[in-house]
């Protein structure tokens, strides 16, 4: 009898040794944790997170791949605070947080760590720009650090970055696809109405009064130049972000048509200069007005920039404002 016990004890004891073995933080042989790179290394987060922070800016691209976010650092880029008109339905929904803003535009803005320590997240996702609270972080939740240079140019790459550290390479292409082919479309309706006409993205800067931004591959510059397919005019910078340049810099454009992004979305000031009603675009009236906050919170990111596309096609089709 004290033999069948004894047996019987070590039968348990060897199971739960077995079972011990292939849960908790086994990253070798584990279904509960992944090993990933990012651009601190190498580092084990959950396979499968269910209460996800995001404070990269990754939130519109984590909701199309069906993760659970809980928190987010997607918040306007004029305020640090609001949600983004195109986010407000889906964050209600889902009852997702404000813990910050993702790109640190904001001193209002900045990374709400008491909030996200109460949420208990089982995993942080963030970006370079808070490197100074990485280790902060890391005492929270798993951290893991998206690889970016800041500008928000590289959205593909983030993008299928997601889709390798959470096996969903798949949907993450599918998604692609189908964002290119319907920027195709788009692309060969425009072209059918403005042929080879050229095309300039100006912005009046919301923080240097009587400068401006002339865009090239930085977001709304990238949606109209390589996504629709529009042709550069003279003055457009190539293979940059974008400029910096004053009014006099106007001279030097010989678009036919021009976008022109402000905080009222109007020409405002701009519109008593000269330079500005000596341009060509703007004489013909071909002048496309835009709303900076709009702009800022749609073009650099998955669905704002497949609803974005679609705005400034339209102003273009309808020959009116992006709307």
């Amino acid at each position: 009898m004290k033999k069948t016990i004894i047996l019987v004890l070590c039968l348990v004891l060897v199971l739960s040794l077995a079972a011990c073995s292939t849960t908790g933080t086994d990253t070798q042989g584990s279904k509960d944790t992944v090993v990933v790179k990012d651009m601190k290394g190498e580092v084990t987060i959950p396979a499968d997170p269910q209460r996800i922070v995001d404070v990269a800016g990754l939130t519109e691209e984590l909701l199309i791949l069906n993760m659970n976010v809980i928190a987010s650092a997607n918040t306007s880029m004029f305020d640090g605070v609001s949600v983004p008109d195109h986010l407000k339905q889906v964050f209600s929904d889902k009852n997702i947080e404000v813990v910050g803003n993702y790109s640190g535009a904001s001193s209002t803005g900045d990374l709400n760590l008491e909030k996200i320590a109460e949420l208990k997240p089982d995993l942080i996702i963030m970006n370079i720009r808070h490197d100074k609270i990485y280790e902060q972080l890391q005492n929270i939740a798993p951290t893991v650090m998206i690889d970016d240079n800041i500008s928000y140019v590289n959205w593909r790459g983030r993008f299928q970055q997601l889709g390798q550290w959470f096996h969903k390479e798949a949907d993450v292409e599918k998604w692609l696809a189908d964002y290119d082919a319907n920027a195709v479309e788009l692309a060969a309706k425009i072209k059918e109405v403005v042929s080879n006409e050229t095309f300039a993205v100006l912005e009046a800067n919301s923080v240097h009064f009587g400068s401006y931004y002339v865009y090239r591959t930085g977001g709304p510059g990238e949606l109209i130049y390589d996504e629709l397919k529009l042709v550069p005019s003279a003055g457009v910078p190539e293979d940059v972000w974008g400029e910096v340049v004053d009014a006099e810099y106007f001279s030097l454009i010989d678009a036919d048509h021009i976008f022109f992004f402000s905080d009222d979305g109007t020409a405002g000031d701009t519109g008593n200069l000269a330079a500005w009603q000596n341009l060509k675009a703007v004489q013909a009236g071909n002048v496309y007005y835009g709303n900076n906050e709009a702009q800022y919170n749609m073009a650099y990111t998955a669905m704002g920039k497949a609803l974005y596309l679609e705005k400034l096609a339209n102003a273009v089709l309808n020959h009116g404002n992006v709307e």
